[in-house]
């Protein structure tokens, strides 16, 4: 004989919801065009834009401009190219288009990365924001996997983290920074909500934000924060929204709070966190910090340029039996 708990909130475990992609014939043509070179190596936009414009400054001015280093940092991170593999590929490209232009070497291209500012391209909105936040790392060096797996981490393996805000409507990555492990979600909140051009409308996060920081940057933009509160929270003003929160929590439960509150869309950050990762690996082949940065702006730019190709819509049909 069994029996069926009741369901109230509290130490139950929901069941999956099962969900089907509407615009599967679309969304499979997108995913094809990631593979296409034309929308990386666009013939139109290199013949005007691959060389830099004149300064007006003394000096020999460079032959290849920021936008074409930019291009060639994307190229490398779509294909996953070693750098002098990534000279030849650029080389090949440009004499099969019948042009001539220069391909910068694997060793300049590595100095100006160091100083490139990577231009991010983000889709027009016209209304209020829904941001959501949240952190994950990347691997910048250490020992392989199989030596990690026999012998453990040693001290040579590093991390970065990097902190994403992305819009829970249209899913592309609104803001960005890197930063090394030692920086904590509540310390950055702040710089990568800034980054958000437009009215904000709700903040989502993990409650690694749930601090005074976080609270306060929700405040300046004048949007609603809904962070779960920690374990062992405490209510601090009578009126403020953590105070709510637990009121909520405590008459409800959590369960019926986060569908309340809508804290499923923290959701959308995870996917994109775990999209930076299926596309373009778990580590950064830079070994210098300026580097490592603008090599995660050129994933995160080509990753928005492939959210712009298309993106699967998901709608929910049920409930997993099991």
């Amino acid at each position: 004989m069994s029996s069926t708990a009741p369901n109230n909130g509290e130490g139950a475990s929901p069941k999956k919801a099962k969900y089907r992609v509407t615009n599967w014939p679309a969304s499979d043509r997108a995913l094809v065009a990631r593979g296409d070179i034309t929308v990386w190596f666009d013939q139109e936009a290199i013949t005007q834009r691959w060389r830099p414009e004149p300064t007006g400054k003394r000096g020999a001015p460079w032959r290849s401009s920021d936008w074409s280093i930019q291009t060639l940092l994307m190229l490398k991170q779509v294909f996953r190219l070693p750098s002098r593999s990534l000279e030849g590929f650029g080389r090949s490209l440009i004499r099969l288009m019948g042009l001539d232009l220069p391909i910068p070497d694997h060793t300049h291209l590595s100095r100006r990365v160091r100083t490139l500012v990577v231009q991010i391209p983000r889709q027009e909105r016209t209304g209020p924001i829904p941001v959501v936040v949240d952190s994950t790392g990347l691997k910048v060096f250490g020992e392989g996997e199989w030596k990690v797996r026999q012998h453990g981490a040693g001290k040579r393996r590093t991390w970065i983290k990097v902190h994403l805000a992305v819009d829970a409507d249209v899913k592309d990555v609104i803001g960005v920074e890197v930063t090394t492990a030692a920086w904590t979600d509540g310390e950055v909140v702040g710089d990568l909500v800034d980054q958000v051009d437009g009215v904000i409308a709700q903040i989502d996060a993990d409650g690694a934000d749930d601090t005074r920081e976080a609270d306060d940057v929700a405040a300046q933009h004048q949007a609603t924060l809904v962070v779960p509160p920690r374990e062992n929270a405490v209510a601090w003003e009578a009126d403020h929204p953590r105070a709510q929160a637990l009121a909520a929590i405590q008459e409800k439960g959590v369960v019926q709070w986060k569908q309340d509150a809508g804290d499923h869309r923290r959701s959308l950050a995870e996917n994109a966190m775990y999209r930076l990762k299926q596309i373009f690996g778990e580590a950064v082949a830079s070994r210098i910090f300026e580097s490592q940065v603008n090599e995660v702006h050129a994933r995160i730019a080509t990753m928005n340029q492939m959210t712009d190709l298309g993106m699967p819509i998901s709608v929910r049909v049920g409930v997993a039996v099991s």
